[in-house]
């Protein structure tokens, strides 16, 4: 499984209903796409959730790698380069996705905390506490989901968790979801772990 994340920051000024359009109308277009497990439309709006910025923010699980190329080369991507420009795409190597309690309900929020593996430490005495924390994390109520994600070339480790209403203050990002396109979510969720 792999994960895909990018930012598109916009100015202080920008109506974040263009945003929101966008989210209600062309979310539901990635709702059967072919190799997705779960698209989360998220938006950070400037005072809203301890935001300092407006921001479009899309986080993705590709059950089947495949489905990322044909994504980004050949599909939906272009509607983005379209009309932003062409942001960087982070990717990482998905470690664990476990669901939550309120998996059966629509995600409204998600949360990011990244953390980078110390050079002097060896990846795997970072990686094995944080799966352990990861499996409580994902008990508390009001998770939908959260992942556990590595990009090896930086050492960067990142938790994401939908949250069924908000994410909490502990959460240094936090977003608001608009729309989950899950077409393979049940694949994701009988996944293997790392």
């Amino acid at each position: 499984m792999h994960a895909m994340h990018y930012e598109i920051t916009l100015p202080a000024d920008y109506d974040m209903e263009v945003i929101h359009h966008r989210v209600r109308t062309r979310g539901p277009l990635l709702d059967h796409l072919p190799g997705l497990g779960l698209k989360a439309y998220g938006v950070r709006e400037r005072g809203v959730d301890g935001s300092e910025l407006n921001q479009y923010s899309p986080f993705y699980l590709w059950h089947d790698p495949a489905g990322m190329h044909a994504f980004l080369w050949e599909g939906g991507f272009r509607g983005i380069i379209d009309d932003f420009g062409r942001p960087p795409v982070q990717h990482w190597t998905v470690l664990a996705f476990e669901p939550g309690p309120a998996f059966g309900t629509t995600p409204r929020a998600a949360g990011k905390r990244t953390e980078l593996v110390p050079r002097e430490t060896r990846p795997a005495d970072v990686v094995r506490p944080e799966l352990e924390a990861l499996r409580d994390h994902a008990r508390r109520d009001g998770v939908h989901s959260t992942a556990l994600v590595i990009d090896p070339r930086a050492w960067e480790l990142v938790r994401y968790t939908l949250w069924q209403d908000t994410a909490p203050a502990e959460d240094p990002v936090r977003y608001r979801v608009g729309h989950v396109s899950a077409p393979e979510l049940a694949a994701l969720e009988h996944g293997q772990q790392w």
